[in-house]
């Protein structure tokens, strides 16, 4: 791989970006791709510690930037892929994310969906989360993302996770990034 790839996962609260973006990373290095994940919840919880809720737009925006020069200086330690997670559906932060990335690397966007349904018995199922647990506090998240989820550009890879394994979804993730990232002949 001659530039480097940055593939980001995006979706609503637990649609398994953490745990898809880990598999993304584990899977390119199994075939010989150097890679990481970036999970943009500890950012922000290194940011914040001990934040009950993580809503306050101005640290998500400097997680970001946290994040995208990480990956910078993780490129420049011979890593080929990083595999960032977590709040890029709006476009200012894609920008943002884009802009904070002085590696210019190539970036492919996965945007994740999962019926509320499915979302609620994860969350159910996970006592390490907190707020996300509450089913009024999770519903209207899902109503608030609804749109940037209908809106997401077409370039993006979308994947409902409800019906797909973790692992057949990161082969899908990698086939797709490293097929758009090749040059053209």
């Amino acid at each position: 791989m001659q530039h480097p790839l940055a593939i980001v996962v995006c979706g609503p609260i637990a649609s398994g970006k953490s745990t898809l973006a880990r598999a993304v990373a584990r899977t390119l290095n199994d075939r010989g791709v150097a890679a990481v994940a970036i999970d943009l919840d500890l950012v922000y919880e290194m940011l914040v510690p001990g934040a009950k809720a993580k809503d306050e737009a101005p640290t998500w925006s400097r997680t970001r930037r946290i994040a995208a020069r990480m990956a910078d200086a993780l490129f420049e330690s011979d890593v080929e892929a990083v595999v960032l997670e977590g709040d890029f559906l709006a476009p200012h932060e894609r920008a943002e994310l884009a802009a904070a990335l002085e590696s210019k690397p190539r970036i492919r966007y996965v945007t994740l969906e999962v019926p509320l349904a499915d979302a609620l018995a994860r969350v159910a199922a996970d006592p390490s989360r907190g707020l996300s647990r509450d089913a009024a506090f999770l519903a209207r998240h899902y109503e608030e993302i609804g749109p940037l989820l209908r809106g997401r550009p077409e370039s993006d890879l979308g994947l409902d996770t409800s019906g797909v394994s973790v692992d057949d979804a990161a082969d899908a993730v990698v086939a797709w990034a490293l097929a758009a990232t090749r040059p053209r002949a």
